[in-house]
């Protein structure tokens, strides 16, 4: 897909964007252009406070429905990236709540709802990206991966692995700040957060 940005020669902007269909294999990029969706968000979108100054009330409807078509699309897209986020590239839940302008635990809600969601189907995402199976066995593996239940258990003295670095390793100290004091080794200690932390056994 490409796209390109200028200024006319009369002082607008415009812009340019090409694609195939390895880009849009689906055709949605081409019914949210043609079906008049695009117009809906253009007209809305620069000047939230005017409502894209509907001129009746079908206007407003024709408006309503284009925003609506691509507010549903787009919320499964960030719901799939919010996935992928935690599972394939294990971000923090600080990183999941930033990309949601929210809460960790705002964010963290939402994700478990999502991967519960998602197992209901048979779906799910692990560090090689995204999979499917049969729906119970999904569902369980997913439920198991939720439920933090080893790092309540740790104590001072046990070993630890890091969660995103799997050759980094380290001895836990105590509790401090709601996280926990780990003594890295050949790095002395931090602290860390309980979600980081991969009990050793």
């Amino acid at each position: 897909m490409e796209h390109n940005l200028s200024r006319t020669e009369d002082g607008q902007t415009e812009l340019t964007i090409r694609w195939n269909q390895e880009d849009d294999p689906m055709g949605f990029l081409y019914g949210w252009v043609t079906k008049g969706h695009l117009e809906s968000f253009l007209r809305t979108f620069p000047k939230p406070g005017e409502g894209g100054n509907p001129a009746d009330a079908e206007d407003a409807y024709r408006l309503a429905l284009g925003l609506n078509w691509l507010a549903e699309l787009t919320d499964r897209c960030l719901e799939l990236l919010l996935l992928l986020l935690r599972d394939q590239y294990k971000a923090s839940w600080g990183t999941l709540g930033a990309a949601l302008d929210a809460s960790r635990s705002t964010a963290k809600s939402r994700y478990q709802k999502i991967a519960r969601q998602y197992a209901e189907h048979g779906d799910y995402v692990d560090e090689t990206g995204i999979h499917s199976g049969p729906p119970a066995e999904v569902k369980q593996l997913v439920e198991n991966r939720l439920v933090e239940k080893a790092v309540p258990k740790l104590k001072a003295g046990d070993r630890v692995g890091h969660r995103l670095d799997t050759a980094r390793q380290g001895t836990a100290v105590k509790t401090a700040l709601g996280q926990w004091v780990i003594d890295w080794d050949d790095e002395g200690e931090l602290l860390t957060p309980g979600e980081d932390i991969v009990p050793l056994g």
